[in-house]
C-alpha cells in the first residue's frame, strides 16, 4: 500500500499523513507548501504541486504509482474569487479523479467533501442521513463540493477503481489552524447574537477522522457516500458557557459579514450564516456500523481539546 495525499499541508491532511506514517505505511504527501514535522520521516515522500498542475501531476502519479489517493486539498475561502476557486477546487479534482483512472495502481479514490453539501434550511431533519437531499444552496464551498461530488459518482472510471466520498462535519483538534473561521470566533470573541445560543453545532476530531480513514483504506470493498462526524453534537451555549448573546437581527449580522467576507476579515461565507440558525447535524450511523466503531472525542469533547491547546493565536483577527 502507497497513501498519496493531496492537501497534504492542511490541518487534516497534515493530522492524516502523520497518523498514517506513524503506523509505517508510505504516505505521499501532495501540497503548495511541505510539512516540516514529517521531514525526514521515511515513510512520507513531499512532492510541492497544485492540483492544477495536471502534467507534473501525472509525473508524480507516474513516480509514485500510489495505491491509494485521498484527496483533501481545497481552496477553504482562501480566494474570494467564485470562478478561480471553482477552477482550483472543481478543475482540480477533475485531474486527481482522471490521473487516478489511468494509474493502474490507483484502486480507491477518498475524496473529502463537506456536510454543508446539505445547506442550512428550516426543514433539516434532526440528524441527516446520506440519503436526504443535497441542497447547499448559494453556499459556494458546498456548491463546488457538490460539483465535484457528481463528477466523482457519474463520470465512467474502470470497474477496479472504488471511489469513496466522505462528507465531513468540522474537523477540529492539535493541528487545527484555521483562524477567523466560527471556532476561533467560539474560542476568542466574548459575546455572539442571541439566535446562536442553541443552535446545534458538531465536530470531530482529528483523530477520529484519521482512524476513520484508515479504516477505509484498508477495507477493499467500501464504495459510496459516507456522513463522517460524531455521534452527538452540542448546543452553542454548551460549548462557551461563559458567553454573552447579545439580541442582534439576523439581516444585520448578514450585512455586515457580506462587507467583511470580500475584506478577508473573516471566513465565513454571508450565505453561510443560515447554518446559525437551521444546524446541519449529520448522522454517522452508516460509517459507525460499517467499522463497529467507537467514537475517540465525543462533539464537544473535541472542542474542548482545542480549547485546552489554545490552538488559535491571541492576536489573531476576526
Amino acid at each position: 500500500m502507497k497513501v498519496l495525499i493531496t492537501g497534504s499541508s492542511g490541518s487534516i491532511g497534515s493530522a492524516v499523513a502523520s497518523s498514517l506514517a506513524s503506523k509505517k505505511i508510505p504516505v505521499v504527501g501532495l501540497d503548495i507548501r511541505d510539512l516540516p514535522g514529517l521531514a525526514g520521516n521515511e515513510y512520507y515522500t513531499f512532492h510541492n504541486c497544485s492540483i492544477t498542475e495536471k502534467e507534473k501531476l501525472g509525473s508524480i502519479f507516474m513516480e509514485e504509482r500510489p495505491t491509494h489517493v485521498i484527496h483533501l486539498a481545497s481552496t477553504f475561502h482562501k480566494i474570494r474569487d467564485r470562478q478561480l476557486e471553482y477552477d482550483i477546487d472543481v478543475g482540480g479534482s477533475a485531474n486527481i479523479l482522471d490521473l487516478c483512472n489511468r494509474t493502474p495502481s490507483v484502486v480507491q479514490l477518498v475524496f473529502s467533501s463537506s456536510a454543508t453539501i446539505y445547506g442550512a434550511h428550516r426543514d433539516n431533519p434532526e440528524w441527516i442521513s446520506e440519503t436526504d437531499p443535497v441542497r447547499p444552496g448559494k453556499y459556494v464551498y458546498g456548491l463546488n463540493k457538490k460539483h465535484i461530488e457528481d463528477m466523482f459518482l457519474n463520470s465512467p472510471v474502470r470497474e477496479d477503481l472504488n471511489r469513496v466520498l466522505c462528507r465531513i462535519c468540522t474537523v477540529i483538534g492539535p493541528t487545527y489552524n484555521k483562524p477567523k473561521t466560527i471556532v476561533s470566533m467560539l474560542l476568542k470573541i466574548g459575546w455572539l447574537p442571541s439566535f446562536t445560543r442553541k443552535n446545534r453545532v458538531q465536530f470531530i476530531h482529528t483523530d477520529d477522522v484519521s482512524e476513520l480513514i484508515y479504516q477505509i483504506i484498508n477495507d477493499n470493498e467500501i464504495k459510496g457516500v459516507y456522513n463522517l462526524a460524531p455521534d452527538s453534537c452540542s448546543p452553542i451555549d454548551g460549548l462557551v458557557p461563559g458567553k454573552k448573546f447579545i439580541w442582534i437581527p439576523l439581516g444585520l449580522v448578514k450585512t455586515v459579514i457580506s462587507i467583511l467576507w470580500p475584506l478577508k476579515l473573516l471566513n465565513l461565507e454571508p450565505a453561510g450564516v443560515n447554518a446559525s440558525v437551521y444546524p446541519i447535524v449529520i448522522d454517522p450511523g452508516k460509517i459507525k456500523s460499517r467499522y463497529n466503531y467507537t467514537f475517540r472525542y465525543s462533539s464537544s469533547e473535541a472542542f474542548e481539546d482545542v480549547k485546552k491547546r489554545n490552538m488559535i493565536p491571541a492576536d489573531a483577527k476576526f
